[in-house]
């Protein structure tokens, strides 16, 4: 089942004009997709639309089969926003305990629920300390754990690791790990590629409102190269590939023949088979998610 559907969503302010330009975008349950741009690119629009905060111009959005806008739909849904504001004169405690109230936790379930989220985000310790003394950081681990506390189905989470430190970055990525593999839903918009590497299963990266590319991260991220190990090589085989298009890198251990395209690993295939040189591995070749990203953005070819 789908968790989100975007149909043909266009997003236009009087001010500024065009946000978003008739964005698809379909994220299935226990996926982890993460929303790339760059800035001005529209990722929060998309989202602010997603968890029904502004309405589109035109198109439409579900979540799990359902309109957002629902009670209940809401309701599975975890938000933690771009920015993040609470009144200073709060507890960490007592503000998520009145969440608490609000999602329909009871009584009885409220201060354990509290105090486990809290402990997930390491904020046990400032549990009763005024948020007026948190710093950007811990204000924005209280608002994971907001956006956690209600056990959500889906996880929509914009720039959430922005005013973390490198500690806090981790201790993020393991939470979200944890809740991919309990079939959690998670849709995030992130300029830190690497942590999109290791928790998401698919990207969709927008440029000026608009969907450019989308996929699953293994298959963007492959080139259409190949590299080819072999034992040896020699001169005559060596020439032949060159010849035919491939790239020949010798090292101690043998020789690496790189295949920019399916004609040249033909070729290849044939001149080692004739020379009697058995291919003991084969490697696609990967760009990184960053290659693939600014080649999207740019119109550039990835690497």
């Amino acid at each position: 089942m789908l968790a989100v559907e975007m149909r043909g969503v266009h997003k236009r302010y009087r001010a500024s004009g065009d946000a978003l330009r008739d964005l698809d975008l379909e994220v299935r349950e226990g996926e982890a997709v993460a929303l790339l741009g760059p800035n001005g690119a529209g990722k929060t629009t998309a989202i602010s639309c997603l968890v029904d905060l502004v309405g589109p111009t035109r198109g439409t959005v579900a979540l799990f089969g359902r309109p957002a806008a629902e009670p209940a739909i809401r309701a599975r849904v975890g938000y933690l926003p771009q920015s993040v504001g609470f009144p200073d004169h709060y507890r960490a405690d007592t503000l998520l305990a009145f969440h608490a109230a609000l999602l329909g936790i009871p009584p009885a379930a409220r201060a354990a629920r509290v105090a486990e989220v809290l402990a997930r985000v390491d904020l046990q310790s400032a549990a009763r300390e005024r948020l007026a003394r948190y710093s950007p950081g811990m204000l924005q681990r209280l608002a994971f754990a907001q956006a956690l506390l209600g056990d959500p189905d889906l996880l929509v989470l914009d720039e959430p690791t922005a005013s973390l430190d490198p500690l806090a970055r981790r201790r993020f990525s393991d939470i979200l790990r944890d809740e991919k593999r309990r079939g959690k839903t998670i849709l995030v918009s992130s300029h830190i590629l690497s942590e999109v590497e290791t928790i998401c299963d698919r990207v969709a990266i927008l440029k000026a409102g608009v969907l450019v590319r989308s996929g699953r991260l293994v298959e963007l991220c492959l080139t259409g190269a190949v590299k080819l190990h072999v034992a040896r090589l020699a001169s005559p085989s060596i020439e032949s590939l060159v010849s035919a298009g491939a790239e020949v890198a010798l090292d101690a251990g043998g020789a690496t023949v790189r295949c920019a395209d399916d004609a040249v690993r033909r070729s290849a295939d044939e001149i080692l088979a004739r020379h009697s040189i058995a291919i003991e591995r084969v490697e696609p070749e990967r760009s990184s998610l960053e290659e693939v990203f600014v080649a999207a953005v740019t119109g550039s070819t990835a690497a």
